[in-house]
């Protein structure tokens, strides 16, 4: 008996040691050490010092063209937004996918959003390649609607598919391509233009979510071109999260942006384009109706908005600038609690490495600056990031998930006090990640 349970507590030992073993290769302490010390803060500096937008006067007057692709897949396809579910069961809302050009006779702009929580970096790589190469210079500025009740299984990483679902690579294939071909058609359909930068107090609708009574940015912002054939196109932006639909629903919505985009679209002469802007710490506020009575609602009270501005300004010159700016990370730091994260190798190993970009279009003086994540509004209020951008003459708009995604990035003081799923799984970069998103888009602006 006793050399049995010698054995058997040599054989717990063993057990025990394998799994902390286990556990100390996967897990870690967060990295803690100051922004200015981090090496790859240094590195992002110093190529901030250095980079400058590519420029492209017009050579024309400004012509545009815009259209719209369903992309709602035609067979059972997983859900994305909460938690993975296995595959929806009805559509509340076909999908689509929206392009705006603009053309200046020198160079072109693509705007591409999608119904989508994000747009997938795998769809991303998928266009581009059908798209091929152009006669002129072309740039192409992401995003998405982030409503929370699309279709997932977009993404190849074994990790990302337990939040998405099983990737399936034939929906991705034909949604590129039909974009791919969007685009394509969407080229021969320019029309002389003008554009207005436009933007308008929403702040009754939108609300801090991370912490009661903490800033938030509340302003409704985007650009309209107005065509020579009295068609108008609007591009939108606004900062709280599209999650009026449950978590438990299984029908495909497009959520509020969609009724948004139907509101001003029940005009015939109108289009309109949907792109999530800083999300990273706001949700839909001030709506009495539930679920999706609840985003109709909020659509219609935000398209009134959008159609009534309280303030908007001709662009007087067509000049495009553009630029794609990597971004400099250390270790990737998943975080699992106050002080632990998952180690960057088995972070990549499940959901790919750490990359992504700031995109950089500016139309006339309209800044539209594209970041790989869910960037906080709240960091564009206590940054006086507007203020900033005014200081050079700019209208400055930011928006979420450009084709990369890297979690969320709120406001620092957040990371020490709360321990909300903002700052501890969604949040993939660490501490201080707030300050270095302010300091890069500060020095952006001022290209």
């Amino acid at each position: 008996m006793k050399n049995s349970l010698r054995k058997w507590l040599a054989r717990l030992g063993i057990l025990i040691i394998i799994i902390a073993g286990i556990f100390v290769s996967i897990v870690g302490r967060i990295d803690r050490t100051p922004l200015a010390k981090q090496d790859f803060y240094t590195r992002m500096m110093s190529k901030l010092a250095t980079e400058k937008p590519a420029v492209y006067p017009a050579l024309q007057p400004l012509s545009t063209a815009w259209s719209k692709v369903n992309i709602t897949p035609s067979y059972p396809m997983p859900m994305a937004g909460y938690r993975s579910r296995p595959t929806f069961e009805s559509v509340h809302d076909s999908l689509y996918a929206r392009v705006i050009v603009i053309d200046n006779g020198n160079s072109e702009a693509i705007l591409i959003s999608a119904d989508l929580l994000i747009f997938p970096p795998a769809l991303k790589a998928e266009l581009e390649i059908q798209l091929g190469s152009t006669t002129k210079p072309s740039f192409i500025f992401y995003s998405a609607t982030h409503t929370h009740n699309s279709v997932g299984g977009w993404h190849p990483a074994w990790g990302a598919q337990f939040a998405v679902g099983d990737f399936h690579e034939v929906w991705l294939k034909s949604t590129a391509s039909a974009i791919a071909n969007e685009i394509i058609k969407v080229r021969t359909q320019f029309k002389p233009s003008q554009a207005w930068y436009w933007q308008t107090d929403a702040s009754p609708y939108a609300a801090n979510r991370l912490k009661s009574g903490s800033p938030y940015d509340g302003m409704l912002r985007g650009i309209k071109l107005s065509r020579a054939d009295s068609t108008h196109a609007f591009l939108v932006t606004f900062s709280a999260h599209a999650t009026s639909i449950s978590s438990k629903s299984t029908a495909l919505s497009g959520d509020y942006p969609a009724a948004l985009i139907q509101s001003i679209e029940s005009s015939k002469n109108n289009f309109a384009m949907f792109m999530a802007g800083m999300v990273g710490s706001h949700r839909l506020d001030g709506i009495t109706e539930p679920e999706f009575d609840g985003a109709d609602q909020a659509g219609k009270i935000l398209a009134a908005k959008v159609l009534h501005p309280s303030m908007q300004e001709k662009l007087i010159t067509s000049e495009l600038k553009t630029m794609h700016i990597p971004i400099e990370y250390g270790d990737a730091q998943l975080r699992l609690n106050k002080n632990h994260k998952l180690r960057n190798w088995f972070f990549s190993m499940a959901l790919e490495p750490l990359q992504g970009e700031l995109t950089y279009l500016q139309v006339g003086n309209v800044l539209l600056l594209g970041t790989p994540c869910d960037f906080s509004g709240e960091i564009f209020v206590t940054h006086n990031l507007e203020a900033e951008a005014r200081r050079y003459n700019k209208h400055l708009i930011i928006t979420s998930f450009n084709g990369n995604y890297t979690g969320y990035i709120t406001e620092d003081a957040h990371y020490e006090t709360l321990l909300r799923e903002e700052v501890t799984t969604m949040n993939w970069v660490g501490p201080y990640f707030g300050q270095y998103y302010s300091d890069m888009i500060k020095k952006v602006v001022a290209k």
